[in-house]
């Protein structure tokens, strides 16, 4: 039989756990952290802690215990939200259950629009220049089936998981009847954008090639792209679309070596999904957004 230990994690100022943890998070990730807490020991005063998905043997007081999922969504609206997710088959992330869940948050916040079109427009109009109807909206939006293919990214992915998963797509029509998408990138205490995977779990050599990468002078950066290579992992084709897609890698003359090492990866990725979906006449013009809140400066 094998015994594990549970390391608890507490709030400053509570006994019986640890609480370095917490002074590890950025202001803003702080002041919500105390703010969910606080709800859900209101909200549910007996349910314990619950443990992070890549830390099993550690508590968090901001994390709701495994099975649990259900009560990270608004009460009145989260059977509907888990019923959309099923059907449309959408991945949960694995850190759904952490109160600061940025997928949690974009559903319910933005899931009440999908459900009223006419609150959507209203809710909408002073952000989308022109907006006359709101015609449906999206959570975890891949594009066609067809974008897999062209992107390069895993057959075996699905919505919210191994593809450029969108967090909410809003489809409206402006002036003139002119389709729009809008793509919206919720970030909620989060201090970064999505970082290149290939990059943060590769070995010493491999991140030493692509801090080296000139993506200016090469003419061919695909061919030293730790994601070009690979079999079904790595066999991504984002480099042989950013010219038709309007990125100008040339705009990253003074960056020293791959410019999607960090945040610009995460954006690089929606951006051509954009430019794809724009290609194809999906909608006659197509943006992405990137939604925060204002106090989270760290972002």
């Amino acid at each position: 039989m094998v015994r594990t230990t549970t390391k608890r994690h507490v709030l400053p100022g509570e006994e019986g756990g640890h609480t370095a943890w917490f002074y590890r998070q950025n202001a803003f990730e702080q002041q919500e952290i105390f703010r969910q807490v606080a709800f859900k020991r209101r909200r549910w005063p007996h349910l314990s802690d619950g443990s992070a998905s890549k830390r099993p043997t550690y508590t968090y007081p901001h994390i709701l215990p495994a099975s649990h999922e259900r009560l990270a969504f608004y009460e009145p609206l989260a059977d509907e939200i888990l019923c959309y997710l099923k059907e449309e088959d959408i991945a949960l992330h694995s850190e759904v259950r952490n109160l600061k869940s940025s997928q949690a948050a974009c559903l319910n916040f933005l899931f009440p629009l999908r459900q009223d079109l006419d609150l959507a427009k209203a809710a909408l109009q002073p952000f989308l220049p022109g907006l006359r109807e709101v015609t449906k909206i999206e959570f975890e939006y891949t594009g066609p089936p067809e974008v897999t293919q062209w992107l390069g990214e895993p057959k075996r992915g699905k919505r919210g998981q191994n593809r450029t998963s969108i967090d909410a797509a809003v489809f409206w029509v402006g002036r003139s009847k002119r389709k729009h998408i809008t793509l919206v990138e919720w970030k909620y205490t989060e201090s970064i954008f999505g970082a290149c995977s290939a990059f943060r779990s590769a070995h010493k050599d491999d991140k030493a090639r692509c801090r080296s990468l000139d993506v200016v002078r090469d003419r061919d950066p695909a061919r030293l792209c730790l994601l070009t290579t690979g079999g079904d992992r790595r066999s991504r084709r984002y480099w042989e679309h950013m010219a038709a897609a309007g990125i100008s890698l040339s705009a990253f003359a003074n960056v020293q070596g791959c410019p999607f090492q960090g945040p610009f990866y995460q954006i690089m990725r929606q951006f051509l999904l954009a430019a794809y979906l724009q290609q194809t006449h999906e909608a006659d013009e197509v943006e992405v957004v990137s939604m925060g809140f204002a106090r989270n400066t760290k972002l």
